[in-house]
Parts: C-alpha cells; structure tokens; sequence
C-alpha cells in the first residue's frame, strides 16, 4: 500500500511538474512590420487613440516625414479628426536602417 501512495505521489508531482512547464513553453510571435514607399512601419496600439509609431528606414533625413505620414494615415483610418504628437525619440543609431520611434495621440473634433 505504501509503495502505491509513493508511485501515485511521484506520478502527481511529475504532472503538476509538467503542467507548469508547459506555461513556459508559449510562444509570442514578433510584431510584424508592414512595407510603405520606402520605408517600414509597425503599429502598437497603447489604448483606442493612444498609438506608438515606429519607422524604419534606410533614409534618416525622411524619417520623421515618414512616421508623420503614416500618423496622418492610421488618424484618418480609424476615423479621427488629428492627432498630436505625444513623444518622439530621435534615431541614434549611425547607420542605416534608421528608426524613428513616435506616440501619437488622436482626438475629434477642436485639437487642443
């Protein structure tokens, strides 16, 4: 009897083993950027008119053109009347492909 209880302990504790690990073993695929007129883009939506833009191009002088163009897209996309930029990050990197990184805020009616 005792020899029972110890497998069917061990057996349970193994499962429960397993079980968590397989918790670990989910996978979450990477964002995936989309192709524009010389440049890439990749959408992050914060909340339903917060967004984070980010551009990745091989031409740094068009970037921030490039992240704005595609804010004035994705605004007018989803219905909004403008948007403001929230927060931008400069690309730092010195060579190419370049990354402009901004937040973008959507709004209705009067811009603020």
């Amino acid at each position: 009897m005792y020899t029972a209880v110890k497998l069917l302990s061990s057996l349970l504790g193994s499962l429960l083993i397993l079980v968590v690990l397989s918790g670990c073993g989910s996978t979450t695929t990477a964002p995936q950027y989309k192709q524009a007129e010389g440049y890439r883009y990749l959408e992050r939506k914060i909340t339903d008119n917060y967004y984070l833009l980010s551009v990745t191009s091989n031409h740094k002088a068009n970037l921030l053109v490039y992240a704005q163009t595609q804010a004035s897209t994705l605004t007018e996309q989803l219905g909004f009347d403008w948007y403001i930029i929230v927060e931008k990050n400069d690309p730092d990197n010195k060579k190419a492909p370049y990354i402009q990184t901004i937040e973008i805020r959507m709004g209705k009616g009067i811009k603020p």
